[in-house]
């Protein structure tokens, strides 16, 4: 079992006591469909916990769970989380601290940024006051796109700002905020992404993302607890309600 997932199963041994061989023949079924009907329990009892162990869980993390259904061939089912991603990042990479605790893995941008040079390797950015920040309390797509555009820093270096597109999009010059990596105020300021903004009357800076030392997580969100709890309520009795459709249709 991978960290992350929580197998269940079901003692057949005590399953095949006092019931006919027309009954027993159908045991198979009676595993499958237990064991799956507690694994989509316990997959919405972690979806509904979620919010009270987390800070505005996005969509993608109230569905970063997933359910390996079991067979006859094979009568586990495993509930877990993620481990791939079409887009972004996958589950198993940034809710396990969560659940392990343990020192935060590195984001994209910050992969971007130490690559370009700008992030030294033993620390992590986290937002400061000029971060633009969604709904759900993570940083906006626009600003993470234009700092890494401004910085020579995007994956795809077409999306990197050149002198041409800056003097293109520099028409109001009061608000077109710069980017930059350093320590403003003659190196007094931490290091980190400081946003510059231009005035009639000289400019301001402030800070956008901050580098600090690596992030450690406590275990916040009891996984294994949910899943272990939600099996213990719901599991005889699945397994009762499929003995008794499987009894009312032996023949």
């Amino acid at each position: 079992m991978s960290r992350g997932s929580f197998q269940i199963r079901v003692d057949a041994s005590s399953l095949v006591r006092g019931v006919d061989d027309n009954v027993q023949r159908q045991l198979p079924y009676v595993q499958v469909t237990a064991l799956n009907k507690t694994a989509g329990q316990a997959q919405q009892a972690l979806k509904s916990a979620m919010p009270q162990h987390f800070d505005r869980p996005t969509p993608y993390t109230l569905n970063s769970t997933r359910i390996t259904f079991a067979t006859k061939l094979k009568p586990v089912a495993t509930v877990g989380y993620k481990d791939d991603s079409f887009k972004g990042t996958p589950a198993t990479k940034y809710l396990l601290p969560e659940v392990d605790g343990g020192p935060r893995n590195v984001k994209r941008i910050e992969s971007l940024l130490r690559a370009k040079g700008l992030l030294p390797s033993d620390t992590f950015a986290v937002p400061g006051s000029a971060a633009q920040l969604d709904q759900y309390g993570n940083f906006s797509r626009g600003q993470y796109a234009k700092i890494l555009a401004q910085l020579q820093a995007s994956r795809d270096r077409t999306q990197n700002e050149t002198k041409a597109s800056r003097a293109r999009k520099r028409r109001n010059p009061s608000r077109d905020v710069r980017y930059f990596v350093g320590r403003p105020g003659g190196g007094r300021m931490p290091l980190g992404v400081w946003a510059r903004y231009q005035f009639a009357h000289g400019y301001a800076v402030k800070p956008v993302l901050m580098f600090v030392r690596a992030p450690h997580y406590k275990a916040r969100f009891p996984f294994d607890q949910i899943v272990s709890g939600t099996v213990d309520a719901n599991l005889s009795a699945n397994v009762a309600a499929a003995f008794a459709l499987a009894a009312s249709t032996s023949r």
